[in-house]
Order: structure tokens, then sequence, then C-alpha cells
């Protein structure tokens, strides 16, 4: 597959972009702005950390798809996105519980840690379920008692995981079925009533699993169509983009929004060579900086730093969230990722005896 390999393609740049556009847009409601970040103050389709998440969920798409294709055994394939997914989430839920709730909380330690909520906390690294509060925790901040506002959109992509295994097991060729799934998806998003609520569910899924399932299965889309679609990007994604302006306000704009910004997003990964590239010795740091960003500004926050303006509070933010994602890679994610390798030497032998 054309630009699939490091160094042939930007995606890990636009990922670490993502996940800084996702800290950014968050130091608005942390430090108590009484706007919303700029993407918001000039249009109603999305915050800039909704951008990220949409980056995040188009390369995603793309990539996992690959992934699929690429190891046929949906053992090693599930095995593979459990080991970049659980380990650095397991140690942030467990440090933000042991380290970050007693340093922070307003309670004693021992009243702390004998509250059912404490270890309730510890649900969110099950990828399926995210609690947002500790006891007591950050009282004196615009957004008390929340610990990590990030992690809402783990659970969806978790399920995205789930929902492509399902469909790789289905008859016809992947191209045929991720079509079918993006277009099941884009009917539901320009169906879906406006006065239903966001968070209840209109056939089936609430609206952020329809948003961001949809961006997935175009990532899919694009990635099982391959060179047949990729001359296509630049020209969809300007079109797309046109036709979401001239539909302003309604479901349709919403619609060419997302597809148009996931189009643009995997054009920029497989054509955008101008854009820096990440040392490959420097490692992929943008999933440590999507999981430490927000923990980080809220202990800011809480010493008062929100107070000095927003671009000392950004600058800051951005610094210590880095230096904790560089941490993450380097000594969780970078050293599970060698588990793969006991896919390659059990899972497989294992599914060729069965066989």
């Amino acid at each position: 597959m054309v630009n699939a390999k490091h160094g042939e393609n930007r995606f890990d740049v636009l990922r670490l972009i993502a996940a800084w556009l996702v800290l950014f847009s968050h130091s608005y409601p942390i430090s108590g702005a009484s706007v919303g970040d700029p993407l918001t103050q000039i249009a109603t389709l999305d915050t800039l950390g909704g951008v990220g998440v949409i980056t995040f969920f188009a390369l995603s798409g793309y990539l996992v798809t690959l992934s699929l294709q690429r190891n046929a055994n949906l053992l090693v394939f599930l095995w593979h996105r459990i080991v970049r997914i659980y380990p650095a989430l397991i140690v942030v839920c467990v440090f933000s519980m042991l380290v970050l709730g007693p340093l922070f909380t307003a309670l004693p330690a021992g009243e702390y840690f004998q509250r059912p909520d404490t270890w309730r906390y510890l649900w969110s690294a099950s990828g399926f379920v995210v609690v947002f509060q500790l006891p007591e925790i950050f009282n004196q901040v615009p957004l008390a008692r929340v610990v990590n506002g990030s992690l809402w959109s783990l659970p969806v992509e978790v399920r995205c995981y789930l929902a492509l295994a399902v469909v790789s097991l289905m008859p016809a060729a992947m191209r045929y079925k991720a079509l079918v799934v993006a277009a099941g998806l884009l009917a539901m998003l320009l169906l879906r009533p406006p006065a239903v609520p966001q968070h209840e569910a209109f056939f089936g899924l609430d609206y952020q699993h329809t948003k961001l399932g949809l961006v997935f299965a175009l990532g899919a889309v694009y990635a099982s169509w391959g060179d047949r679609i990729r001359p296509l990007f630049w020209p969809a994604a300007y079109l797309i983009g046109l036709a979401a302006a001239l539909a302003a306000g309604t479901p349709v704009s919403t619609a060419c929004f997302l597809l148009g910004a996931a189009t643009l997003v995997l054009w920029l990964g497989l054509h955008a060579m101008w854009l820096p590239r990440i040392p490959e010795r420097m490692g992929d740091w943008s999933y440590g900086l999507f999981l430490y960003a927000f923990p980080v500004q809220q202990v800011l926050a809480h010493y008062g730093m929100h107070k000095a303006g927003l671009v000392p509070y950004v600058i800051l933010s951005t610094v210590i969230a880095l230096a904790f994602a560089a941490l993450s890679w380097h000594l969780v994610e970078k050293r599970a990722l060698v588990l793969r390798r006991w896919a390659r030497t059990q899972m497989l032998p294992a599914a060729a005896a069965i066989r």
C-alpha cells in the first residue's frame, strides 16, 4: 500500500497536532473563559478540540483497517489494539486515582480511599465506561472535580474497533462493507431529529457514536479502496467543504463538514510531505498528550495558572503535558508494543493448529 510506512506519510505529526488541538480547546472551559475556542466563535459546526478528535478517528479508521487487512487473524488484530490502547490508559487512570486524588482532594486521605466513588474511577481503565470525577478533587477550579474530560471519546473508539472486527467476519469484500456502513451512519446523521438530545439514542446510537463512527468508517472506506480512490482526495475535500459552507445551519452542513474533514486529513497524511516529520527515535507522543493534557491543565488551574492569561497557560500546559507524553511513550507504550511479538509467536501458530 502506498505511503503506509513511517517516513512516507505524515500521520504521526497530524496525530500530535490533533492531540494539541484538544488541549488548546479545553483551555477555554478549564480556565473559565466566557467564550469558546476560535472555531466556535466563527462557526457552529465544531470546536477545535472536536476537529482534533475527528482527525484521530479518520486516521484510526484508515490505519486500523490497513492493519486488519494485513493481519487476517482476528485475534492478532484485537491483541494489537489492546496493547496499543490499554497499558497507557491503565497507567493514567491509576496515576489519577492514587497520586492526583490524594494530593488534590479536600478530604483526608483515609476518607478519600474509603469512598466508593474513588475506586469506581478505575472503571475508566476499561475503555468502555468513563468516570469523570474523583471525590472532592479540584474543588476550586472552573471545572470542579473533573479529572480527565478527554477520555469520553475512548469508548467510542474501542467500539469502532469491535464493530470493524465484526464487519470483517461478514461475507463480501471489505471495501463494499465499509461503504455500506458509512452510508448507513451518514443516513442516521442526516435523519436524526434536531430535537433529540445528543446523549439519547436514535436507531441505537447517540450523536457522538453516529458522528465519530461515520468518520472512522470513512477512514475504513479510503483504506479499503486504496489507489482506486486516492487521487480524488483533494478535489473531493474541496467540493465537500464548499457544500458544507453553502448548506450552513443544516444537518447536511454537518455531514459535509465530517466528510470533508476526514478526506482532507487523509489527503494531508498521505500527500503533504511539506509537513514536518517526527523523528522515528522520538516515537509517537500523541496518545500520551491526549491522555495527560487534561489532568495537567486541571493541576495548573488548581494553582491559579489559568489566571495568568490564555497564552502562558496554554504554553505551560503544552510543555508539561508533552513531558508526560514522552514518559508515557518511552516507559509504557513503547515497551507494551513489544507484546505484539507474543501474538505472532503464540496466536498465529495456535490458529494454524486449530485449522
